[in-house]
């Protein structure tokens, strides 16, 4: 417990105190992790049903209605965290739907792809979780800021890659790297993720606040998968 009492900023504790003041009101049960990990779950479940559904019709037109659709949750529910509860199972939908669109095109030319990308994400978030849990990593404020600015960094070059600024970025060396690059970055904000739902439990949130924490998960989740995903089908 010593990880989530040292080591916290000034704006890491007004960040907790706005997420505890956005689910004002009587409590029936106290916030607690697992409660997070099993909307998760619940989460994880709801993107593989629609996901079957994209990877069965691989439209282009329901990937983009997926992404576009999964893009404006996310930001409603990272500035309206009360909203949460019904926000997050709607983007979960709505990503599993674009995911599994996107997973077909890869799987043209990649044998299997699929089923791998799946089950190296849920290795990879279950290692993190691990590593997370045996105090191997400290998530510090310097650690905070290193990551937010890496992912912010990583943004600007996927922008310059669609406008054609790095076009070594689609040799399969360059999909490599970079997709390699980019689970090194989710499993960071997985860490994140990590670090604040401990942080949550022990400042006894309320427990409407599972479902934010779960949607922060599921987004790191979602960007391990597509990095996954580039890595296991850069052939294509």
């Amino acid at each position: 417990m010593a990880m989530i009492t040292t080591g916290r900023s000034a704006r890491m504790e007004r960040a907790f105190d706005r997420a505890a003041g956005a689910y004002a009101g009587p409590e029936v049960a106290p916030f607690t992790a697992a409660g997070v990990y099993d909307k998760l779950g619940m989460l994880v479940l709801l993107a593989l049903l629609t996901g079957a559904v994209g990877y069965a019709t691989d439209s282009a037109g329901l990937a983009l209605l997926g992404i576009v659709a999964g893009f404006v949750l996310a930001l409603i529910g990272i500035f309206r965290p009360a909203a949460a509860r019904i926000v997050a199972p709607l983007y979960a939908l709505a990503e599993g739907l674009a995911l599994g669109a996107i997973t077909a095109a890869y799987a043209t030319g990649s044998n299997g792809v699929a089923p791998l990308a799946i089950i190296f994400t849920g290795g990879i978030f279950l290692a993190a979780l691990v590593i997370f849990r045996s105090g191997l990593v400290k998530v510090t404020p310097k650690f905070v800021s290193m990551t937010i600015m890496a992912g912010f960094g990583f943004l600007l070059v996927v922008l310059a890659g669609v406008l054609g600024l790095f076009p070594g970025l689609d040799s399969q060396t360059g999909l490599l790297v970079f997709g390699v690059i980019g689970v090194i970055l989710g499993v960071a904000y997985l860490f994140l993720d990590f670090n604040a739902v401990t942080v949550g439990e022990a400042r006894g949130l309320p427990a409407d606040a599972e479902w934010y924490f779960a949607l922060m998960l599921m987004m790191s989740l979602v960007f391990v998968y597509i990095n996954v995903l580039r890595i296991l089908g850069r052939r294509r």
